[in-house]
């Protein structure tokens, strides 16, 4: 969830620095120099960087085959053959004015000529959503993993053979062995083959394996132009290795991904990427379906980027459109407001935890100075420790063991006295039945004394209501002869 939230909070950000670009004057025609980058922006669910937490990614990726996120890395396959990498994004990329920058890296025999002729490594933009046509139980059920794929179409370096699109393939094949960085796209028309179309006509020799760091990738897609450069250190200079002009404009709505096999027969090298960096350069595209927000804030926001009118020549329109982003920012803070809660909540519980984890910390080093002594006594050192130590252990074992015999000859005492109870009340079991019987004879005579007392006072109380009426017949007579004496 703190992943989540935390792509959340970039594509929110990035969208409202992107439409706080439109609130200006109109933009000047001439072009200078680094200008793409200023109004770029980072599609966070096509991106990630180490360390890398697989259970965020996993909503946003789909890995198969040997590949596998790690902590420090997405790794492709390891230097075992007949592996194939299986890494894509389920999400359509919504722009064709974009940037990959990832980070790769291959990892070998010195000797290039001892490793497999046909592993390879590509990247990917496709048309087609590789995540819901690739069947991973398939493969699994099949004869083996290399079998699985060929039923589905997987020939070309663990990729589609026949495709939609473009990609860049790093291999080691031909003749002379050298490692090459070649362009390769199809219409889908036909289905490539890696013994023959490998290394395409564009390849470039440069040498991508076991550099001191990984070596760095960049893709840079314009609807007109592609093109790929590479340098072995972040501290180098760009290499260009390729710049195609597409005969049809490059579409959005593509996927990207990686595919890898490595190879047979030999030690393959070990692949792995440790960072991937996808930029939107369109400012007037959302580049990706924003997953944490609702679909009226998304469209709120495609709205305001698709907005002919979006460079203002007065307040009024100014006012308006900052008035549309509040609004969407505030119901971003509402949707958003109960999943913050309850990560406060598991902060504090984080905290808490964290809190005891120090107070046992500092009561266990108490105790081991305790046992050891301090480290700073000049008398003590580890043989002296572990030996008094053992001192003590051996103590307090003899303590357990005389404590122990004292609590058997307490228990065993117990046990005789309450032996000597049962024996007792066995042999006074005929006085017991006498006491009952006495008991019994009580008992009768005091119901007979209760019963005498409740006869008593009932004819007690009878008496005393007739008395108490005889009293208030006189009564009533005298009254009623004074009233007729001197009334009547």
């Amino acid at each position: 969830m703190m992943t989540s939230s935390r792509h959340l909070r970039v594509a929110v950000i990035g969208c409202l620095l992107a439409a706080g670009t439109t609130l200006g004057a109109a933009p000047s025609p001439k072009r200078r120099r680094g200008e793409d980058d200023s109004k770029k922006t980072k599609l966070p669910h096509h991106s990630f960087t180490t360390p890398l937490e697989y259970r965020s990614l996993l909503d946003d990726w789909v890995v198969s085959g040997s590949s596998l996120f790690e902590r420090d890395r997405l790794l492709i396959y390891p230097g075992v053959p007949g592996l194939a990498g299986f890494a894509w994004n389920k999400w359509s990329m919504l722009t064709n004015n974009f940037e990959v920058i990832f980070q790769v890296r291959f990892s070998g025999e010195k000797d290039v000529s001892k490793t497999p002729d046909d592993q390879s490594f590509s990247f990917w933009y496709i048309h087609e959503n590789m995540t819901a046509v690739y069947n991973e139980t398939a493969v699994i059920k099949a004869e083996s993993w290399s079998a699985g794929m060929q039923q589905q179409g997987f020939t070309f370096a663990g990729g589609r053979a026949k495709f939609d699109g473009f990609g860049t393939m790093f291999s080691t094949s031909g003749a002379s062995r050298k490692p090459t960085m070649a362009f390769i796209a199809n219409d889908g028309s036909k289905e490539l083959d890696f013994k023959r179309d490998v290394p395409s006509v564009n390849a470039k020799d440069i040498d991508f394996r076991n550099t001191l760091n990984p070596a760095t990738v960049k893709i840079r897609v314009k609807p007109d132009s592609i093109e790929g450069f590479l340098k072995q250190s972040p501290s180098l200079a760009w290499n260009e290795c390729f710049k195609i002009t597409p005969t049809t404009p490059v579409r959005a709505g593509g996927f990207m991904g990686f595919t890898a096999w490595s190879g047979s027969g030999q030690v393959p090298d070990l692949v792995s990427i440790t960072e991937v960096e996808v930029n939107n350069f369109d400012d007037t595209s959302i580049g990706e379906e924003m997953q944490d927000v609702s679909a009226q804030i998304q469209n709120a926001y495609r709205e305001m980027l698709t907005d002919e009118h979006r460079h203002f020549l007065d307040q009024k329109s100014q006012t308006e459109h900052l008035s549309r982003l509040v609004s969407m920012l505030q119901e971003h803070i509402d949707t958003t407001k109960p999943a913050e809660e309850k990560l406060i909540q598991q902060v504090q519980v984080l905290t808490g935890r964290l809190h005891k984890l120090g107070e046992q910390c500092r009561e266990l080093k108490q105790e081991t100075h305790l046992l050891l002594g301090e480290p700073h006594a000049t008398h003590n050192n580890h043989a002296a420790g572990v030996k008094a130590m053992r001192e003590e252990i051996v103590g307090l074992r003899r303590i357990f063991v005389k404590d122990s015999a004292t609590a058997r000859q307490k228990l065993d005492s117990v046990s005789k006295n309450i032996q000597e109870v049962k024996t007792r009340q066995a042999s006074q079991s005929g006085g017991g039945a006498e006491k009952l019987l006495q008991i019994a004879k009580q008992t009768e005579t005091l119901e007979k004394t209760v019963w005498k007392r409740g006869s008593q006072m009932t004819w007690m109380m009878l008496i005393l209501l007739l008395a108490i009426g005889g009293i208030g017949f006189l009564m009533w007579n005298r009254m009623y002869y004074y009233e007729k004496k001197h009334f009547i």
